[in-house]
């Protein structure tokens, strides 16, 4: 072990973060954490585990600190005075074990400031990783970071971290181990290097977190944690186990600490943003010349009400994202889910976050507020101008938490009548309503008790629309409510946890808009062999409900588990404020763990995870003690075991197989009758090299077989990273991918009746697909506060639809196939050959065999070529405040070809129609 005294005037103390992102996060959930096998020569950890109490420090007394520095060298006297914590305890390679490297840390505390300063000792200080990134960017270099949980609570803190190029970085910490690294505070830090290893300095103004001012001595909750590169060494001062869950609820304790004064809390952030736009242009559009440019100024205002709660508002907001969402290629009914990347509400999102079962379904979903406009331009439009987004006219939102555990959330936001310009015949321009004027609003509260081992919260959100008298929005709610409150409760020291959720929907509107949601893909209420719904035509307000409840084994030496059950309502419908795929359904399923993480003689930790779990629809209840009913209406389900591994070299390795039994499938006819889903095995391998190195990599293949839909798929992936230097990185993402479909849904028609799927024909088509894509970025960091970011993502993607067909019967997976023939235009028929032929782009349909056709649909064959980039240029150029240059580019094309041919297709992109945005943004921290 390698320790040394710090110099009563020389203790260099640093903060370097806590990789507490991605890493931490996944170590500590029982989920996803590693295992290893046991050294004999080591305590056992369940053992260190009960053995190990709260570190508990206090702060020396102090008079008032002198001006200090933030040089990344300790020296001035008032360090003498400050409390030093050492003795750090391994948490990887080996937990419980004391640090190989120690760190020593000394603490200040004054009326308007925190000082930090970190000796890291290193008797190799050449293998110190100083790799320069953007600030926040998680990575694998020298850390260095401080926790602190003012109100003692086990719940909410904050991390501030270093890197030993001075990088920074913050987060937020709430539910005890979930990170908002959206959070940013304004401090500052300094590092240097010598012989013994590296120092930081850190000083934390007070303003930036919320604490409770007081006379009396109070008890905060502290720590420290290091990270070294060169032995993948990670280390805390009070140990965060991977055995238990939680962050801030293993914190250590600092007593003796005074602060009497509340800080002043009142900030500005004043901007201006220019832009400009190009891309092609019709030589008869009125609106669109090939280039545009636009400049707004606004401000943004945060204000500390007390020493809890803080009020944020915007005046003419900036709610554009620097980063461009991802292309994908969507088949399904659904819409896809992007993540928010909009400032204004990435911040403090952990506030209204109110998770519901199944994927990213959610309460509340930021990104409907400034949504793409519903509505469009009328049909007999030359020419029009929509806008992309509905504008936002301003938005505030209140956020904090009281020393006693309550914790309060609001938000409003307000976006105005959107309209679109049209041009039609004879010259005549109309200005018509896109999207109509929309109040938001979300109200979250919560209370924890029993040392943040117990807590309650309850959220609401409202929406109303502001509809036109003409009718013309009528097909939309005029107004949506959802509401739910969540409990979770921890015993044994954590190591197990009962936690669930009830949630309600209610909305309302024309019959109109009533009867579109029930038709919905989300609902397909109109299903003709549907036993307990039916689609009600004169209801104004739909309600519904959506509950779960989960036990769980959490802690412990090496196993863990869980089971839950849930339920969905018929009619249960967040869209208008929230985001839900989820049909109505009954739930089930458990999930059991094995961990080892100590290393053994391959594997430095590794676990398996078995889990299964099954939907039902609620007619199985028509007859619920019969096995046939509870088969006939299981909608989703498998059974799937994982492993995952870290080899001794600090090489990665997974692998999964998973079984989906077959199901009956009530969305594939798309509000038809339940068809069979065919049974699906899918295999899933991962390895991955040394992320540390300057040269690392990824490779993963998965492979899926549908028997009975005589499909399946084959995808291989993989990562490449490159570091030539400590300030710049690449890294590609290529992936391939080809799949083969027997059950791709193209359409219905009710020509001729057709009794056995209940009178209406569903077409269907096997689809080959095939995919490339190549996602690539590279980071040059200049220095601590100047960066360059690039983006580019090229996707190809092909569709060939090989062989249509009609569903013979519901609740089957047999298929009348059609036969291609010939097609001749006869006056305004066509006429076939066989059963289905093609003519100028259109495949029409003969299901009599009569010879004339009876139905048509465009073919469906197609070839998307996309490119989506972006590069940023960040400067802060001063603490708090930014300067970005923003370029985004996007390209864009589409053919019917079917098959795919790369050369082709990747020539094709690259003369594919672009447009550029360029983007100037300026904004000034005012701290007051």
């Amino acid at each position: 072990m390698i320790r040394r005294q710090l110099p009563v005037f020389a203790g260099a103390l640093a903060l370097a973060p806590t990789l507490l992102a991605a890493p931490i996060a996944a170590q500590v959930d029982p989920d996803e954490a590693g295992s290893i096998a046991e050294a004999s020569s080591l305590p056992a950890p369940a053992e260190a585990a009960r053995e190990r109490a709260p570190r508990v420090a206090a702060l020396d007394p102090f008079t008032d600190i002198a001006d200090i520095r933030i040089d990344g060298v300790a020296d001035e006297p008032d360090w003498a005075d400050a409390r030093v914590f050492a003795g750090f305890t391994q948490r990887e390679p080996v937990e419980g074990v004391p640090a190989e490297h120690d760190t020593e840390v000394r603490v200040l505390f004054g009326d308007e400031a925190i000082w930090i300063a970190a000796r890291m000792w290193d008797n190799d200080p050449g293998s110190i990783d100083r790799r320069l990134t953007r600030r926040d960017n998680h990575g694998t270099y020298d850390q260095f970071s401080v926790h602190l949980d003012p109100n003692l609570d086990g719940l909410t803190g904050y991390s501030f971290r270093v890197s030993a190029a001075n990088v920074q970085g913050d987060t937020y910490f709430y539910s005890d181990d979930k990170m908002d690294g959206a959070w940013d505070a304004v401090w500052s830090s300094a590092v240097s290097v010598d012989a013994d290893g590296w120092s930081a300095e850190i000083r934390i103004p007070l303003s930036q977190i919320r604490y409770e001012a007081s006379d009396d001595l109070q008890t905060w909750g502290i720590n420290f944690h290091r990270f070294r590169v060169a032995n993948n060494e990670r280390s805390y001062y009070n140990l965060v186990s991977r055995l238990r869950k939680g962050i801030v609820s293993q914190m250590g304790r600092l007593d003796e600490v005074r602060v009497s004064r509340p800080s002043r809390r009142l900030e500005l952030l004043p901007y201006l943003v220019t832009s400009y736009d190009n891309g092609p242009a019709d030589a008869g559009d009125p609106f669109f010349d090939g280039s545009d440019q636009g400049a707004r100024v606004g401000v943004d205002l945060s204000y500390g009400l007390g020493s809890s709660f803080t009020l944020d508002a915007t005046i003419n907001p900036d709610f554009g994202q620097v980063e461009a969402d991802p292309a994908v290629i969507n088949l399904t009914a659904f819409e896809t889910f992007f993540p928010e990347q909009r400032p204004f509400f990435v911040e403090d999102a952990r506030v209204f976050d109110f998770g519901l079962s199944g994927g990213r379904n959610t309460l509340f979903y930021s990104r409907r507020i400034g949504r793409s406009p519903h509505g469009g331009a009328p049909g007999e439009a030359l020419y029009s101008d929509v806008p992309s987004n509905a504008t936002i006219l301003g938005a505030a939102k209140l956020a904090g938490r009281t020393q006693s555990g309550l914790s309060l959330g609001a938000l409003a936001a307000v976006t105005g009548n959107e309209f679109g310009q049209g041009a039609f015949a004879g010259n005549a321009r109309q200005n018509f309503l896109v999207e109509p004027r929309t109040q938001f609003g979300v109200v979250s509260v919560g209370q924890d008790v029993n040392d943040g081992q117990t807590q309650v919260r309850g959220m609401v959100t409202a929406m109303n629309r502001t509809l036109p008298d003409d009718g013309a929005f009528d097909w939309l709610p005029s107004n949506a409510f959802n509401g739910g409150v969540r409990f979770e409760h921890q015993w044994d020291d954590r190591n197990y946890a009962v936690w669930g959720f009830l949630s309600g929907s209610y909305v309302t509107g024309s019959a109109e808009s009533m009867e579109r949601i029930q038709r919905s893909p989300t609902h397909y209420l109109q299903r003709p062999d549907a036993t307990r719904f039916a689609v009600d035509p004169t209801k104004t307000a739909l309600g519904g409900r959506d509950w779960r409840l989960q036990v769980e084994k959490r802690g412990g030496e090496h196993w863990t588990a869980s089971i839950w059950a849930a339920e969905v309502s018929k009619l249960f419908e967040v869209n208008d404020v929230g985001f839900s795929t989820n049909a109505e359904r009954l739930d089930g399923g458990f999930r059991v763990g094995y961990r080892e993480i100590q290393p053994g003689s391959v594997f430095r930790d590794y676990n398996f995870t078995l889990s299964s779990f099954h939907n039902w629809s609620h007619e199985a209840l028509d007859d619920m003690w019969s096995v046939d009913s509870w088969h006939n209406a299981r909608t989703n389900g498998n059974y799937s075991l994982r492993f995952n591994g870290t080899f001794l070299n600090n090489w990665g390795f997974r692998t999964s197989v998973r079984y989906s039994p077959q199901k009956m499938d009530r969305r594939n006819t798309r509000g038809g009758p339940m068809m069979v889903g065919p049974a699906n095995v899918n295999y899933d391998a991962n390895v991955n090299s040394d992320w540390r190195k300057r040269f690392s990599g990824a490779l993963n293949v998965s492979v899926s077989d549908d028997r009975l839909g005589r499909g399946g798929s084959f995808r291989v992936g993989g990562r490449l990273s490159v570091r030539p230097s400590d300030n710049v990185s690449v890294s590609v993402n290529p992936g391939w991918e080809t799949a083969r479909s027997g059950d791709q849904y193209v359409t219905a028609t009710n020509v001729l009746p057709y009794s056995p799927t209940y009178g209406t024909r569903y077409l269907f088509a096997d689809l080959d697909r095939t995919s490339f894509s190549m996602e690539t970025r590279l980071d040059w960091t200049f220095s601590p506060k100047l960066s360059l970011q690039l983006f580019a993502q090229p996707l190809l993607s092909s569709g060939q639809y090989l062989q249509y067909k009609q569903l013979a019967s519901s609740e089957s997976f047999d298929f009348d196939a059609f036969q291609s023939g010939t097609g001749n235009e006869v006056g305004s028929e066509v006429q076939c050959s066989s059963d289905i032929c093609e003519v100028d782009g259109q495949q029409y349909v003969d299901f009599d065999g009569d010879g004339t056709t009876d139905s048509s649909f465009s073919d469906r064959d197609f070839n998307v070529r996309s490119l989506v980039g972006n590069a940023v240029v960040r400067w802060e150029y001063r603490p708090g405040s930014t300067i970005f240059f923003v370029w985004q580019r996007q390209q864009a094309g589409r053919t019917s070809y079917g098959d795919f041919d790369f050369g082709r297709d990747l020539g094709a992109l690259w003369g594919a129609p672009a447009e550029n945005r360029f983007i100037v943004k300026v904004n000034y921290w005012l701290g007051l």
